[in-house]
């Protein structure tokens, strides 16, 4: 008797969804970014309190935005052998070209649209992403699999405060949203 275990994506089981995602007439695809007020797949928290004010028109993230210069690149940076501690905060506050893999239109704190599992409500924040650059062909494929969670993860600067059980994770700068494995 022959034993074997199959083991498939689960994420979209149960739901009424495809995981065919369309991109708007001008190429970008509508994501979620990241969440407010929830816990990570690591178990940090960001709450929202604190992000408020990046999301203000003032902040730096914004007016990249405004001025169409937020990008995301493949992967997050990381610190290489050798590099200190303040040649890789310079790092994670540069977006390299050679790794950029889309770019960043718009920026949504949703309140009411997503759920999380238990179907309790997420501040969810949404993105139009329109894979470009060097690695923006990668990104398209990816998102043109309906099989394939896509994935970006939050690039910032935080004040992190464990209270003994949770790491609470204080924005104080967003640079952009990486797309990660």
């Amino acid at each position: 008797m022959t034993q074997r275990a199959t083991f498939s994506c689960t994420a979209l089981l149960g739901t009424n969804k495809a995981g065919q995602l369309k991109p708007d007439a001008d190429g970008y695809y509508t994501l979620v970014l990241g969440a407010l007020d929830v816990y990570n797949s690591a178990g940090d928290f960001y709450p929202l309190e604190t992000a408020k004010d990046i999301f203000k028109e003032s902040s730096s993230l914004m007016r990249r935005i405004a001025n169409g210069a937020c990008r995301a690149e493949y992967g997050h940076p990381k610190k290489l052998p050798g590099m200190s501690d303040r040649e890789f905060l310079s790092r994670i506050l540069a977006i390299h070209e050679d790794k950029v893999c889309a770019h960043i239109k718009e920026v949504t704190i949703d309140y009411t649209s997503v759920k999380d599992k238990n179907g309790k409500p997420v501040i969810a924040i949404i993105g139009k992403v329109k894979p470009c650059g060097p690695y923006g062909q990668v990104l398209r494929e990816s998102l043109d699999n309906k099989d394939e969670n896509v994935c970006f993860s939050i690039r910032s600067l935080t004040r992190d405060i464990f209270d003994g059980k949770v790491n609470r994770k204080n924005l104080i700068q967003v640079i952009c949203w990486d797309y990660v494995n």
